[in-house]
């Protein structure tokens, strides 16, 4: 297995509380710090060097890199500038949409490609919502090609970050990649307190650092009564 820490390889982020995403250099050399305009499936993004170089350790992250297109101009730079504009100004014009509609849903966020062209909508709802019209109304007042994608509770904070209650940027909109199953019983075998407030996450959900320690403690007597009327031996 390779361990190499190659040039051609670099951690990008594409938001204040994003994880990093493995791009390839093309063999140019971007320094951390530097900003970037890389070809993603939603089209041209703006993004920011975060660490330079980055360790590869398996071909298949080789070979999901995504390529960096150019550094970023000063064109680049206005153009993001735009595109934050017009998220908060489409964001808010989806949840009037979406209230004059009568949707059920949610909108958390709208994130607009950097030469515009495409915009995507993500939204929360506890059943299926006919979104049709509203796609229509935004595709006619923005000019502009868009995606909607429903997100869980979970998902829902890993898009939009924030802090967690240990007062650090949330786990999952930084580095996690991968959300695991998490049980009440983790709490109880560290003797944590059960009120929900304390070991639920901004979305809701139980925390996932209720699973870092969790193999550090001994699990719990099947029969903790049992366990206490036999008698020694």
């Amino acid at each position: 297995m390779s361990t190499a820490i190659e040039d051609a390889f670099v951690g990008v982020r594409f938001g204040e509380e994003t994880n990093l995403t493995l791009c390839s250099t093309g063999g140019k050399i971007y320094h951390r710090g530097a900003r970037v305009v890389v070809d993603l499936d939603s089209g041209p993004a703006y993004g920011r060097v975060e660490q330079s170089p980055m360790a590869v350790f398996k071909p298949c992250q080789k070979s999901s890199a995504v390529q960096i297109s150019r550094p970023a101009s000063d064109q680049d730079t206005q153009s993001y500038d735009r595109k934050l504009a017009n998220e908060n100004t489409a964001k808010a014009y989806c949840r009037e949409q979406a209230r004059e509609l009568e949707l059920d849903m949610k909108i958390s966020k709208v994130d607009f490609a950097l030469d515009g062209k495409q915009a995507t909508i993500y939204f929360t709802a506890e059943e299926r919502v006919d979104f049709r019209q509203l796609v229509k109304d935004v595709t006619r007042r923005f000019s502009t090609r868009i995606k909607m994608v429903q997100l869980g509770s979970r998902d829902e904070a890993k898009l939009l970050g924030g802090i967690g209650i240990c007062g650090q940027t949330l786990c999952c909109s930084t580095w996690m990649t991968e959300f695991k199953p998490i049980s009440i019983q983790m709490a109880k075998r560290q003797s944590l307190s059960l009120n929900p407030s304390k070991i639920s996450g901004q979305c809701g959900r139980l925390l996932c650092c209720l699973a870092y320690e969790n193999d550090q403690y001994p699990p719990p007597p099947r029969n903790r009564k049992k366990a206490e009327r036999q008698p020694n031996v």
